[in-house]
């Protein structure tokens, strides 16, 4: 017994060494990095990552909401409408690179981006509106 499993853990291993493909069927790495973005997609990510940094100018539109649903949720929705359903203007998206902002990719990701921090700060303040009203109603109630 002592000698067949020595024997036969050499001729299992001698196996597994001849199922190896052979060299001209298995693939060549070119490039040794894991993926490159092509540059669209890198302006595409370059403007998200920026109009999440830098896109700050959104306050008017949501402090409009924040207030006039305090005093109604229902007039709340007025403005958080509007201002959800228009883009940010120019001059307050507050882009870093003017050079990039030029070109197309970037200006539709930013702008994109930016449009979707502003109906996130707008709702999310009508949303404030209405449950502090809530919570008024439900102490006035009681």
């Amino acid at each position: 017994m002592k000698i067949i499993l020595p024997f036969a853990l050499t001729v299992l291993l001698s196996l597994s060494s001849l199922a190896q493909a052979p060299a001209d069927s298995m693939a060549n790495v070119q490039n040794p990095q894991l993926y490159t973005l092509k540059q669209p997609e890198d302006l595409n990510i370059k403007g998200q990552i920026d109009a999440a940094r830098h896109y700050k100018r959104y306050k008017g539109a949501a402090t409009g909401t924040l207030l006039t649903s305090l005093l109604s949720p229902v007039i709340g929705l007025i403005p958080a409408i509007l201002c959800s359903s228009t883009n940010p203007k120019i001059e307050n998206l507050g882009y870093p690179n003017e050079e990039l902002f030029r070109q197309a990719a970037y200006y539709k990701a930013y702008t994109k981006k930016a449009k979707k921090i502003k109906q996130r700060k707008v709702w999310s303040n009508w949303g404030i509106g209405l449950g502090v009203n809530l919570v008024l109603v439900l102490v006035l109630a009681n």
